[in-house]
């Protein structure tokens, strides 16, 4: 049960760990292509790396080119993390402020 805790005494009733939907808003860094919608409404249950395959996609990115991520201008988080969490750690307002970057941007 890694997406829901369970309330002692009652297994039949489950609650999911953190937001279920969350609304990530991209910015471009640097030389990265800028993307015509930079707002989503997201599974908060998935993992990082299911916005990788997603940026990639948008932006026509082979997989031989370098993407980079960063939380909030200032860290990549990595792809293994749910964007629940990082949601609950780091939103600004409503939304999960996500860099894109085609070459390395902050440490």
């Amino acid at each position: 049960m890694a997406d829901a805790e369970a309330i002692p005494g009652n297994e039949a009733i489950t609650r999911p760990l953190g937001p279920t939907k969350v609304t990530l808003q991209f910015v471009a860094v640097g030389s990265a292509p800028l993307m015509k919608r930079t707002k989503f409404t997201v599974n908060g249950h998935d993992q990082l790396s299911v916005v990788y395959k997603f940026l990639r996609k948008q932006l026509r990115l082979k997989d031989s080119e370098s993407l980079f991520v960063y939380c909030n201008s200032s860290f990549a988080p990595s792809p293994d993390q749910r964007l629940s969490s990082l949601f609950e750690s780091f939103q600004v307002g409503d939304v999960l402020v996500l860099n894109y970057s085609l070459t390395q941007a902050w440490g």
